[in-house]
């Protein structure tokens, strides 16, 4: 059995709930996907609780959605309606909970096991700089926070439960763990991995 343990916080701005899950629950250089009305960033966040692009610091006041994630939590911020918004931090270590995060109760889940997931970004790696690659395909360019010369896939892990009445196992919750390096079995070079 594993334990994906969970804290809420309502009424929270981005920016703090930020700053907060830096300080409790290690987020600094996490990998945060930012949705806003008008672009999607991807950045890495600061010990400050600020997120960078490539091209320089996000907009935060125009996300209404973010997922930040390293290998041990993600956070997920959502705006909500007359208000700031609503953070979840998810982890299976409980002593990275924040404190100041006040909702516990109902919302743990008893998994019976866990599966690790991949799902390939578009586009081929066209150029790198630093800790980003371009991501280029037919019509879409992405830059990600990952050195590869190849591709690049989103890793994650699903919490399998088991509904009680019958039996059935389900996939009950998703947690982004990273974006790695992808090399395709046909382009694997000496010293690659997948």
């Amino acid at each position: 059995m594993t334990t994906l343990h969970a804290a809420a916080h309502p009424g929270l701005p981005l920016a703090e709930a930020l700053a907060t899950c830096v300080r409790a629950s290690k987020l600094a250089e996490a990998t945060a996907l930012l949705t806003a009305p008008s672009r999607y960033d991807i950045a890495l966040v600061g010990a400050d609780g600020g997120c960078r692009t490539p091209q320089g610091p996000a907009q935060l006041s125009e996300v209404y959605e973010a997922r930040v994630f390293t290998a041990d939590a993600e956070l997920r911020w959502r705006e909500e309606p007359g208000g700031p918004g609503r953070a979840v931090l998810l982890t299976e270590e409980p002593a990275l909970l924040p404190p100041e995060f006040p909702e516990t109760d109902g919302l743990a889940l008893e998994a019976v096991g866990t599966l690790t997931t991949h799902q390939l970004l578009w586009g081929q790696a066209t150029e790198g700089a630093g800790k980003w690659t371009t991501l280029t395909g037919a019509s879409v360019t992405l830059r990600v926070p990952v050195q590869t010369t190849a591709r690049a896939r989103l890793a994650a892990r699903q919490y399998i439960a088991v509904e009680p009445e019958h039996g059935n196992a389900y996939v009950a919750e998703e947690r982004l763990l990273r974006i790695e390096p992808y090399y395709p079995l046909s382009e694997l070079r000496d010293g690659d991995g997948q």
